[in-house]
């Protein structure tokens, strides 16, 4: 390795400008590319979307709407920046989702940066070190290719926006804390702070600042310089940021919409969340132990072997050591404290344990960045390692078979009927099924040389990054097509077809998008019961009604019997008439 360290000690800055050139190509792939081939994904993000396309249509920035009501389910700040992206960018998917995409590729940058100077646990290699270099390398290569990140980058929701702000809050602060040295770098950083927390909570609710501030609280306390810390950082100071940032938004809100914000956001959106469970999303107390691992595979096999190698429970030891060595000890702290709270809590959803997916990458970053230090015994006992390796062998074995035969594990879809005779002609499984079959081919060999293992993270890496170049881009584009195009084709024919007072109803299933194609409000109601008694207990404006059903649904409902004036088919949709 003396030629690679004499080689990065002259030519920093060629490495730097390398690198970001690849995060961009990385990020690029993972998040922008295709971002808007395909249409609103229903539910969450077509009501998303559709709140913050309301603001710019109304010019209301205060109080979120949607399907002419109040929408305070989450804060204004989200909308916003959807909304400035369409102002900008005009009202498309591509705008909607570009603000969370940028946002995830945020996180990837600096979770490179922050590795490249405080990626070690033990021993600080000089700042030109190879190890720190491939620790930022690897670390930000699973912070851009992993489900989790992908999955909710890509999407108008505002679980990426409140897992970016909160992580590049707790990132930004370890920047200030580690740096002592720099006393007006670490002073803007201790600003920049509160205003990531401050966007958190204007994204989400009071959980943008209670999570960084349990995560940090915790982890002050246990390194001994809690109060430290507290003064370090200003209070005052700090306090006065937040709040101006943070505020004016809740005070117009109270002022304008006083009872409705305070009884839906406050009361249902926030307290009851936590403590009751809402929208029919339970979960057992170890919901996340399954969720975490399955949305972080295959890198959160090699979590455990990472929580080992930061030695956490050597209080003493860790309590003297320097604070820019605490990167890994820091990342526990925000990765439990937020996992302890959401599994406490009594609603839950996958999303809600995005945040800590950072914090889980760096500590496996700093163990497979530990693995080339040379300076220090080999700390991970073999076979423990071993069992790891096979186990990511055999999940990646697993995805590719499971790609390999997806087209008969579709199954029958109803609203889908084509989807698995289609799936398996776009040679798509296939396609897959080699990518993750590379990365088994890659570990294996890896596996049968012991002086390799510590590369066996690059299975995995280009194993994901084959599976996003080259199936992402045809899969997702399939996936619309053959189970929302043709929902979608007949919400925007409503525009046309709709007469003056004409009221919608979408009869036995649920699906957002149709307000936001349809650009008109709609009664949403399970079966044709709901439906009379609705038509009975209100009074219609027009004489005839709009209905938006299943074709199979209207021919198991009474509705069969009815004259009702078929409007348009689309798939297994049917727009209809109805005269009362």
């Amino acid at each position: 390795m003396q030629f690679n360290e004499e080689l990065l000690r002259k030519q920093p800055k060629k490495l730097w400008i390398i690198s970001i050139l690849g995060l961009l190509l990385i990020s690029w792939i993972a998040f922008l590319a295709n971002l808007g081939n395909i249409g609103l994904i229903d539910k969450t993000e077509a009501l998303y979307v559709e709140v913050a396309r309301q603001m710019v249509l109304t010019n209301n920035w205060i109080s979120p709407h949607w399907n002419n009501n109040y929408f305070y389910s989450y804060p204004a700040g989200g909308y916003w920046f959807l909304a400035l992206s369409f102002k900008i960018f005009g009202v498309t998917e591509w705008a909607a989702r570009f603000p969370v995409a940028l946002s995830a590729i945020v996180v990837v940058f600096l979770v490179f940066y922050i590795l490249r100077y405080f990626g070690f646990t033990h021993h600080k290699p000089d700042n030109n070190s190879w190890q720190l270099w491939l620790t930022a390398w690897i670390g930000s290569g699973m912070m851009a290719l992993n489900p989790a990140w992908i999955a909710w980058g890509r999407v108008a929701v505002s679980d990426m926006l409140l897992s970016s702000a909160i992580a590049c809050a707790m990132l930004v602060f370890f920047l200030g804390y580690a740096q002592p040295e720099k006393p007006k770098f670490q002073q803007l950083c201790y600003c920049l702070f509160p205003i990531l927390m401050a966007i958190a909570v204007l994204v989400k609710g009071p959980i943008g600042v209670i999570l960084p501030i349990l995560g940090i609280g915790s982890f002050l306390l246990y390194v001994g310089k809690f109060w430290e810390i507290f003064g370090e950082i200003n209070p005052i100071r700090t306090t006065i940021i937040f709040f101006v940032v943070a505020l004016p938004w809740y005070i117009a809100a109270i002022i304008l919409d006083g009872e409705i914000f305070v009884n839906e956001f406050l009361a249902v959106s926030n307290f009851k969340r936590f403590t009751n469970v809402v929208f029919n999303h339970p979960g057992p107390w170890y919901y996340y132990i399954i969720w975490g691992t399955i949305l972080m595979l295959p890198w959160s096999v090699y979590f455990p072997l990472g929580i080992k190698n930061l030695s956490c429970w050597q209080w003493r030891k860790v309590k003297q050591s320097p604070r820019n060595s605490q990167l890994g000890l820091y990342c526990f702290t925000w990765f439990i404290t937020i996992f302890i709270f959401f599994s406490a809590a009594a609603t839950k959803l996958q999303g809600y344990i995005l945040p800590v997916t950072p914090a889980v990458v760096i500590i496996i970053a700093l163990f497979w960045g530990d693995k080339f230090n040379q300076k220090k015994p080999e700390r991970q006992n073999n076979w423990l390692f071993l069992i790891t390796a096979i186990v990511n062998i055999l999940i990646l074995t697993i995805l590719a078979i499971a790609s390999a035969i997806s087209g008969k594990l579709v199954g029958n879809d109803p609203s889908a009927p084509t989807l698995a005779d289609n799936l398996i002609a776009s040679g798509i499984p296939i396609i897959s099924a080699i990518s993750w079959g590379l990365g088994v081919l890659i570990a294996v060999i890896i596996l049968f040389k012991k002086s390799l293992w510590r590369w066996l993270w690059s299975a995995n890496l280009i194993a994901f990054f084959s599976f996003t170049t080259f199936v992402f881009p045809p899969l997702i584009p399939l996936l619309d097509t053959e189970r929302q195009k043709s929902f979608r084709e007949l919400s925007i024919e409503i525009k046309q077809e709709i007469q003056p007072e004409e009221e919608i109803f979408l009869i036995g299933f649920t699906r957002y998008s149709i307000v936001y194609y349809g650009e008109n409000p709609v009664n949403f109601v399970d079966n044709t019961e709901a439906l009379k008694t609705y038509l009975e207990t209100n009074k219609i404006k027009n004489n005839s009604i709009l209905i938006v059903a299943e074709s199979n649904y209207l021919k198991n409902s009474d509705l069969r019997n009815t004259d009702y004036q078929l409007v348009s088919e689309k798939g297994a949709y049917k727009l209809i008439r109805l005269k009362r």
